[in-house]
């Protein structure tokens, strides 16, 4: 990511706008003013004075879904990466360190050819091929040789330096996450480290040495083995999603392992430098600080990274399902249900009716879904439904609207999908009270506004929106919509989305008969 500095105040006189209040939400002004640099890095500021302190989010616009055949996994990695450290940050001597480093690629680059050469002569032998010469000595004195490099690298690194720089100095909830669309790191401090934020973040971005990465990948396949090979209802999800899209990025719920393991540290920094670009990040800072001292800061050390041309975009459209699709899991678990029907994008006008529908069927127990399923017929133990990939400015590109319930035994999965779809023909037939409306409206716009509240609440939301939008004043267009939803409009949503020709449901069948 990269940034370049121009004092373009695009809103200098900030605009002050004032949320739609819901019962005991208080409007929010926000006076957010926002500064374009050379390079076109993004930078929007909140002045908040009334505590010493202040929060940071930085959204780059490269996520899972930039990822092709070979990188499947690039962007987590990489997210694993940014937090090792730089050329003056995690290292005790980078001079020396460096070139250990590429002799630990070249290293695993040779020892990968071998032991492909190894299964080749393995097969060659297995068919009466003897003469073929062996390599497993080659393959043994590398291995040897790289180990005394690991052991070397070890030894110059400064563990965990970006964490601790930030605790000496007051901070809090220094993390960061990927998404589909977006992978963000974020960080709270008291307002005069402003300036020490600035020097570690533009040096982060600059000079990133992704140290330790062999470690670190093997951290990101435990993680698929926790979280997902050992988890009955996130493979049932993960054969869904794989299942609903055939076409588009969406469809790669986790990274494989098998694509996990032959990333390597060249690979990741050629997608570092692709995709991490100044003109491609949104840095927020909300708080205790003065604007015009955040600009001149950020034309002074973002402003030095270059500007790179934009990555080709995604091209591929997810083409229209025609027909249901089912797919089943057997795990040693409870039966569990899931079901997606594709939806719109968030630039589509319908997407702020979704919302109003997701609140509408699942949102707390006087939820239409949990009303009927769990407390009325009582065929489910719970029930709830999301979008996915669910960005909270709504997604890039078409994504799903899911609905996954637990059944109570002794009903079944059939008994709870049945149950479902009753509920979902109601929506697509019978108008919602104006009542009912009303409520889930006042619930939304007043969970959006707690939201903005904390300092960390509001820069999450105003960098995503702009880097979403490219225009951060989009979240006050989504709040000024949400009014305008009629219960027309939730039944022709309702009608056009709830067919079984768009429709893939996923049914977790348990291995064991006792389940």
């Amino acid at each position: 990511m990269k940034r370049i500095p121009s004092v373009i105040c695009l809103l200098a006189a900030a605009l002050v706008l004032t949320l739609p209040l819901a019962q005991a939400a208080e409007p929010v002004a926000l006076n957010v003013q926002k500064h374009v640099l050379d390079n076109g890095m993004t930078i929007l500021v909140v002045e908040r004075h009334e505590a010493p302190v202040f929060s940071t989010y930085i959204h780059y616009k490269v996520g899972s879904a930039n990822e092709w055949p070979g990188m499947i996994g690039a962007a987590h990695l990489l997210e694993h990466m940014l937090f090792k450290g730089t050329k003056t940050i995690g290292t005790k001597d980078y001079k020396t360190e460096g070139p250990l480093l590429q002799r630990e690629d070249s290293l695993r680059a040779l020892i990968t050819i071998e032991e492909r050469k190894a299964g080749l002569i393995a097969f060659q032998r297995s068919v009466g091929l003897s003469d073929v010469p062996d390599n497993a000595a080659k393959i043994a004195r590398l291995n040897d040789e790289l180990e005394t490099v690991k052991q070397q690298l070890d030894a110059l690194v400064e563990k965990n330096e970006y964490e601790q720089i930030y605790s000496r100095n007051g901070a809090s909830g220094f993390n960061a996450g990927t998404g589909y669309d977006g992978t963000t790191y974020y960080v709270s401090l008291p307002s005069n480290r402003l300036p020490l934020y600035i020097d570690v973040e533009s040096d982060r971005m600059t000079n990133p040495v992704l140290r330790e990465f062999y470690a670190e990948r093997d951290v990101v396949i435990e993680e698929r083995r926790l979280k997902v090979d050992n988890e009955g209802g996130t493979k049932l999800f993960e054969q869904l999603i794989g299942t609903a899209f055939i076409a588009h990025p969406y469809q790669i719920f986790w990274e494989w392992k098998s694509e996990v393991a032959h990333l390597t540290r060249p690979k990741l920094i050629d997608f570092y430098k692709r995709y991490y670009a100044p003109n491609r990040m949104v840095l927020s800072i909300v708080g205790d600080v003065d604007a015009q001292e955040v600009f001149k800061l950020a034309d002074e050390k973002f402003g030095k990274i270059p500007r790179q041309p934009d990555p080709a975009p995604i091209v591929t459209v997810e083409p229209k399902q025609e027909g249901e699709r089912r797919v089943i899991q057997r795990f040693d678990a409870e039966p569990y249900l899931n079901i997606a029907y594709h939806k719109s994008a968030f630039d589509d006008p319908d997407e702020i009716v979704f919302r109003i529908i997701h609140r509408l069927l699942s949102d707390g127990r006087t939820s239409r879904l949990y009303k009927s399923l769990v407390l009325d017929k009582q065929v489910a133990a719970d029930v709830s439904t999301f979008n996915f990939p669910g960005s909270s400015a709504g997604d890039l590109y078409p994504d799903v609207f899911v609905i996954d319930a637990s059944p109570k035994s002794p009903h079944s999965t059939a008994e709870v999908e049945t149950s479902v779809y009753e509920e979902l023909q109601k929506l697509a037939t019978v108008p919602v009270s104006s009542q009912e409306l009303q409520k889930i409206k006042n619930r939304i716009a007043s969970d959006f506004t707690w939201g903005l509240y904390s300092n960390l609440g509001l820069a999450a939301r105003i960098s995503e929106y702009e880097a979403r939008a490219g225009d951060w004043r989009y979240l006050q267009s989504i709040q000024d919509r949400l009014q305008s939803v009629t219960p027309s409009d939730i039944m022709r949503v309702a009608k056009a989305t709830f067919t079984a020709d768009n429709r893939t449901v996923a049914t977790l069948v348990p291995i064991s008969p006792k389940s």
